[in-house]
């Protein structure tokens, strides 16, 4: 029989201890013959500070500790305990997992690096810009009137549309991020020109290849004093 509680402290500690049975009991299913995850959270509350300094921060690494890193057993290091174990638990009804201390290792070496809570590490995001059917109508007008000397049809429009939303999906924006301490550096590459895009597509075109040299010979002609 549980002792009852004596203080409102107390009586969060049963509740939150009755919580964890329920959900490391939960949580194991998919991992058999194993303690649970009760047991294992236990084991670590009575472990030296060293240890749990070690494990949160490996935590930290992982991207699931948040915050500064101690030798504590305080509802951060508990909740990221959790997160890992979700995680296992996750990963087991596919495959066969690590135990607990080799999990959280290698999601630590995984590198999600505290993305988010100013650790350090390198860390690459991809973005796509695609643009509205307005913004494309507009910069498609101005092409083919620089390119053709006229303005684009309906036609034109829907097809040039079309063509460069699913050039944009394949050229992503890569930044790359490589932060030490409390320094960041950003580097940013790829990314795609609808409007260098559009000028070559227009430009590959018979009737801009017909303007072209009907403009060299006008031009040749005029040199030449004729008419």
């Amino acid at each position: 029989m549980a002792e009852t509680a004596r203080t409102a402290d107390q009586a969060r500690a049963q509740a939150a201890a009755a919580a964890a049975q329920a959900a490391g009991t939960q949580q194991n299913a998919a991992v058999a013959g194993e303690d649970t995850f009760t047991a294992f959270a236990k084991g670590l509350s009575q472990a030296s500070p060293t240890i749990r300094a070690k494990i949160a921060q490996q935590l930290k690494d992982a991207g699931i500790y948040r915050g500064k890193v101690s030798g504590e057993f305080n509802n951060r290091f508990y909740n990221a305990l959790i997160e890992a174990e979700k995680r296992r638990t996750e990963l087991a009804t596919v495959i066969d997992v690590p135990n607990r201390f080799e999990f959280i290792s290698g999601l630590a070496l995984e590198g999600d690096g505290g993305a988010g809570d100013g650790g350090d590490g390198t860390y690459v995001s991809e973005s796509i810009s695609v643009i509205t059917d307005e913004k494309a109508k507009a910069l498609i007008d101005a092409v083919i009137q620089d390119q053709l000397g006229r303005k684009a049809n309906a036609a034109e429009v829907a097809r040039y549309t079309k063509l460069v939303k699913k050039a944009q999906k394949t050229a992503p924006t890569v930044s790359t991020s490589v932060r030490s301490g409390k320094r960041t550096t950003t580097t940013t590459t790829g990314g795609f020109d609808p409007g260098q895009y559009l000028v070559d597509q227009v430009a590959g075109t018979d009737e801009a290849k017909a303007n072209k040299v009907l403009g060299f010979y006008e031009k040749f002609m005029r040199a030449l004093g004729a008419d």
